[in-house]
């Protein structure tokens, strides 16, 4: 369930106690024509999220474009597939019960979840918890920037339309399931890692970050699908894509995408940019 925190809902509890020397991570990619800032995002949160670091609204005045995961702004007539499995198809008789459970703890109707694809009741069940937590989408930081964008008239691009998005969670191994049993299962254990998720966040601490990522319950499969591949796509645009060619664009994606050797920054170093890390981190225990 961690890793859909930050790449789908970003369910992160309002706890901020990270020092001023410590900031969410920023990345600068670049070569001899263009320059990318790099800022892993939340997608939804609170007023204690604010001011996001300098090292990238510094950069604001002087680019080009904003580019995001998908423009949420711009009117989409993507639907659901009537023919994709539902959740009650998909689950035993056990999982319904545990589904029922966290549900009624959810303060949500079973039997609409139950009607819902797997992927999608995992994501009901995950913004109600971001709810019950203070948090809304509206003060996400990819909201925030995008309503910016638009307000100050900077060019908005997309690395993905909301169509292609909802194509792949629909296409996710058993449409989700794992997603889904993810969230339920950890469901009573949340309050304590998002404390550790939101600290690691806050003080841009990759190793904390990486283990929380890690130790989630997701399969293979749905890590390639939801990060890896994700990834790999995004940095063969950034780096081939003629719209990228030329000048300097702010970047916000999921903070997961910026981990390890399968992350963006990594990826972009080994299509030939130089890399570096523009913020100031530390590390922080969740002991």
């Amino acid at each position: 369930m961690l890793k859909s925190l930050f790449t789908r809902a970003a369910l992160l509890l309002p706890f901020m106690t990270a020092s001023v020397a410590a900031e969410p991570l920023v990345w600068q990619a670049q070569d001899a024509n263009r320059q990318f800032i790099i800022l892993g995002s939340i997608h939804a949160g609170d007023d204690n999220f604010y001011p996001l670091p300098a090292a990238f609204t510094t950069h604001w005045d002087s680019a080009d474009a904003l580019v995001v995961e998908a423009n949420i702004l711009k009117p989409s007539s993507a639907r659901l597939n009537p023919a994709v499995a539902t959740t009650a198809q998909m689950l035993s008789d056990a999982e319904k019960q545990s589904l029922a459970a966290t549900a009624k703890q959810a303060d949500l109707s079973s039997s609409s979840l139950l009607s819902s694809p797997p992927w999608l009741a995992a994501i009901s069940l995950q913004m109600k918890m971001a709810e019950q937590a203070g948090l809304s989408p509206d003060r996400g930081i990819d909201l925030t920037l995008l309503k910016r964008a638009r307000a100050s008239q900077l060019p908005i691009l997309e690395l993905e339309s909301i169509e292609q998005q909802l194509r792949l969670m629909e296409q996710l191994d058993d449409h989700g399931k794992d997603l889904l049993m993810a969230t339920v299962n950890e469901w009573g254990e949340m309050t304590e890692q998002l404390t550790c998720l939101i600290n690691a966040w806050q003080a841009g601490d990759q190793q904390q970050l990486a283990t929380l990522f890690d130790n989630s319950q997701y399969n293979d499969q749905t890590d390639a699908a939801l990060i890896i591949e994700r990834n790999h796509d995004w940095a063969a645009q950034l780096s081939h894509d003629p719209t990228y060619q030329q000048g300097k664009f702010l970047i916000v994606v999921g903070a997961m995408h910026l981990l390890g050797q399968e992350g963006l920054p990594a990826l972009l170093k080994q299509e030939g940019f130089s890399i570096n890390q523009l913020s100031q981190s530390r590390q922080v225990s969740c002991d």
